[in-house]
């Protein structure tokens, strides 16, 4: 029985810093702020339901698909890298959204008019994990 719990605990130990969950919890804060409730509630549960499969993907099909292509460990890095400048540099530079209107009486009145975006997938669950 204390293997087991040894077990989980260094199982829990090793996935924490995969799945970031401090950071990820700030980002859907952030993210979630003018959803009410269930919608809350329903993108966090899709998220973990996203997040637990890209990791059961990532560790039974990761070699196999990195041997596959031919892809290294430092390729892997430089791509990792390439995709975080790339996030960096539309947050420096953001597009103007066709929606966005100046002639916005208030913030309110700007964000109903707003559909609420999917946030389960990306920002929270892929690039996080």
């Amino acid at each position: 029985m204390l293997d087991l719990i040894k077990a989980v605990g260094l199982g829990l130990v090793v996935l924490l810093p995969l799945a970031n969950p401090l950071t990820t919890v700030a980002l859907f804060l952030g993210l979630a702020g003018n959803m009410n409730s269930a919608e809350r509630n329903q993108q966090s549960m899709m998220a973990s339901v996203y997040v637990f499969a890209i990791m059961m993907v990532a560790y039974y099909a990761g070699q196999l698909v990195m041997n596959t292509f031919g892809i290294s460990i430092p390729g892997l890095r430089i791509a990792g890298g390439l995709i975080v400048a790339f996030i960096g540099f539309r947050m420096l530079f953001p597009a103007h959204k066709a929606h966005e209107s100046p002639e916005a009486k208030s913030k309110s009145e700007e964000l109903e008019s707003e559909p609420s975006a999917n946030i389960a997938f990306v920002p929270l669950a892929m690039p996080s994990t």
